[in-house]
């Protein structure tokens, strides 16, 4: 009786003398050797396939090789195979592939497979002899470098600065949009062109170096990148640049290309012109502010002492001023001030500068003038001031001013005794009627002296010694929610009248700032605010996030207060809630101590904010010297925002600034919604002001 025998039989027969030949090279191999019959099954599959796909040899064995492929490669390798098998030439009779291959733990892997197909030849069937290995670790290699290639051309396009790359011949390889429309250049025509020709620049007392010297050409582009440089755009000007360069170098170090980096800083160098005028300039009369008034009164000083000169500070405060503000509103305040103060700019000599020192007051610094001369020349500025006549609707007021002199001369003393002589002039002259020029006396300073000892002094005092001072909370909250939820508040200080009403800290601070009571009252708040926070977490109530406290610049420089605030941060739980702001019109005399005092209270965990920032010139010393967290920016330019192109820009270029530092960003003065818009708009981090509510006694704060 014959056995049936199946063309498979026969085949796998015929296979078997190969298979044991086979197997012998195939087990000293580490990749998967595999001997497949002209159909597609598994004859034999080297040992190695188990620590590769986790299958038993035996597994394989019998089925077809394609159903373990995944379909998508499956498909391409049917087709790959049939040009195989039916080419004409030997030499296309062998072909590498990658494929997915399912794993014995369900998993996808990617291999390489060489295969070679061996026609039969009346002794052997047709036969594939495959040899494969693990090529994931490659492939997901080659996708990484894939999605990174594709992140680094969106990141390209989208970036606002402009990028050309320069390979070694010396020409454009590519250039990103931006610099496409920085340059007027289009990628299609700047391709291939000269870099010279692309990127040319208007002036330079140098030449670029032949495009054949790589080196040299990315040594000249480096000495242009230490200053702005003004390239002429493909059609229609200049426009002026801060250009970057990086060379690109082979693993031998040869240079093989160049990156240029730029960026328009026209408008940049414009809000840097800008803010520069407005550090040294009021923003309501254009008229020089108190800081840079003080400082050329100081320059003024030091050439007196060196024997230059005789000067003449002059006080100018208005005597009908709060009336008008009272009767017509600030507006109308604000607009007798800018009328005032183009009566003074026009009064003034073409070397006399003229400034606002705050409120209702403006300083004159008459150079090179006789006290005669001055008595003159300031009578008429006080005629002139009384002709204005100022008109507000259907009312009209009469301008006066009191005026008070003092001499800037050798003995005259340093320009903080200067200016409290002109002011003390200032001041008698208003408590003799007003309207009239007075020059200082000894008898003027006592005269001030005594009003503000016996308003304030023991009133401050007092306070300090029974706790009539009263701490109020003003929230400080998230832009994107524009809702105060108490979790970041300020605190700020009031001080209690005897008719219980709250006195703002505008009208005391000044005074106790210039007797000498700062660091007690600082003092004083930061020792309320700790127990205050003690309590609240003995008492299980909601932690906040944030409590900022407001410090003085005399505080920070004094020793004993410095160590008391470390004191208090350490006896409390969690020091992070604790933000120390640093007010920018505060002067820091010990920069090295200030900065090592708050660097350890940063490793407590307490974090400090820079105040008012933008008001004056030594933000930016302050920000560059100190370890902030929060910048505040000044209340003025956020105020501003919304009907000055300035002001914004200077909000926004602030607030950029404070993100490459890593900073986060508080809006002052935030009075209303279209202002919150604004600053959401820029991306402000935090906003604060009446818009959001009133401040509310730090003890109701649920």
């Amino acid at each position: 009786m014959h056995q049936n025998v199946t063309p498979i039989d026969r085949q796998r027969a015929a296979l078997i003398g190969n298979v044991d030949l086979f197997r012998e090279l195939a087990e000293q191999s580490s990749d998967v050797l595999m001997l497949v019959s002209g159909s597609g099954c598994v004859a034999y599959v080297s040992p190695a396939v188990t620590a590769m796909l986790a299958y038993a040899p035996g597994e394989l064995v019998g089925r077809h090789v394609l159903r373990f492929v995944s379909s998508d490669d499956a498909v391409r390798m049917r087709q790959l195979w049939a040009r195989v098998r039916f080419g004409e030439s030997r030499e296309t009779r062998e072909v590498s592939v990658e494929c997915r291959v399912r794993n014995q733990r369900n998993d996808w892997q990617w291999l390489e497979a060489r295969v070679r197909w061996l026609p039969g030849d009346g002794t052997n069937a047709a036969r594939w002899i495959a040899s494969l290995r693990e090529v994931s670790g490659r492939r997901q290699l080659e996708q990484r470098l894939i999605a990174e290639k594709v992140r680094a051309q969106a990141t390209l396009r989208a970036i606002t600065d402009g990028v050309i790359t320069v390979g070694s011949g010396g020409s454009v390889d590519y250039i990103n949009p931006a610099a496409e429309r920085i340059l007027g250049w289009p990628a299609d025509k700047a391709l291939g062109q000269t870099v010279e020709k692309v990127f040319p620049l208007a002036q330079s007392s140098r030449e670029m170096p032949d495009n054949s010297s790589l080196a040299a050409m990315a040594a000249w582009f480096h000495s242009m990148a230490e200053r702005p440089v003004s390239v002429r755009r493909r059609e229609d000007g200049d426009v002026l640049l801060q250009l970057a360069v990086a060379s690109v170098a082979d693993s031998d170090g040869q240079p093989q290309g160049l990156v240029l980096t730029f960026r328009d800083i026209a408008q940049t160098a414009g809000i840097v012109r800008e803010l520069s005028f407005r550090s040294s300039h009021d923003a309501l009369t254009g008229l020089l502010n108190r800081e840079e008034f003080t400082s050329r009164l100081r320059r003024c000083l030091s050439e007196v002492a060196a024997g230059a000169g005789e000067h003449v500070l002059v006080v100018i405060d208005l005597d009908q001023f709060r009336l008008v503000n009272e009767a017509c509103g600030h507006a109308a305040g604000d607009a007798l001030l800018r009328d005032v103060a183009a009566v003074l700019a026009s009064a003034a000599g073409e070397s006399d500068p003229v400034a606002r020192l705050g409120g209702d007051e403006f300083g004159l610094l008459m150079r090179d003038c006789s006290m005669g001369e001055a008595i003159v020349r300031t009578r008429y500025m006080a005629a002139a001031i009384e002709r204005i006549r100022f008109t507000w609707g259907d009312r009209q007021f009469a301008t006066t001013a009191s005026i008070g002199l003092a001499p800037v001369q050798r003995g005259s003393g340093n320009h903080d005794a200067v200016i409290q002589a002109a002011d003390a002039a200032c001041f008698a002259a208003h408590e003799r009627g007003g309207n009239r020029v007075n020059v200082y006396s000894p008898s003027d300073a006592e005269l001030i002296r005594r009003q503000d000892e016996l308003q304030w002094l023991p009133r401050l005092q007092t306070a300090l010694e029974v706790g009539d001072f009263q701490l109020l909370a003003h929230d400080i909250v998230p832009s994107a929610t524009g809702v105060p939820d108490n979790r970041n508040v300020e605190v700020l200080i009031a001080l209690l009248s005897a008719s219980g009403k709250l006195i703002a800290p505008g009208e005391f601070l000044p005074i106790a700032r210039r007797y000498g009571l700062m660091v007690r009252i600082d003092r004083w708040v930061l020792q309320q605010v700790a127990d205050w926070l003690r309590w609240r977490r003995a008492s299980d109530r909601i932690a906040p996030e944030l409590v900022a406290v407001n410090l003085s610049g005399s505080s920070l420089c004094d020793p004993e207060f410095r160590a008391f605030a470390e004191q208090q941060m350490r006896a409390l739980v969690d020091p992070r809630v604790l933000c120390l702001e640093i007010t920018d019109g505060e002067a820091i005399t010990d920069f090295d101590a200030v900065g090592a005092f708050m660097e350890r209270a940063r490793l407590l965990g307490c974090r400090f904010a820079l105040d008012d920032f933008g008001s004056g010139l030594s933000s930016f010393a302050y920000l560059r010297r100190l370890p902030v967290d929060y910048v505040k920016i000044d209340g003025q330019f956020v105020r501003d925002a919304t009907r000055d192109g300035v002001s914004l820009a200077m909000v926004d270029a602030i607030h950029k600034m404070a993100q490459v530092l890593g900073l986060k960003t508080i809006a002052e003065n935030v009075e209303n919604e279209a202002t919150l818009k604004r600053m959401r708009e820029i991306g402000v981090d935090y906003c604060q002001g009446y818009f959001f509510g009133m401040p509310q006694p730090l003890l109701g704060l649920p």
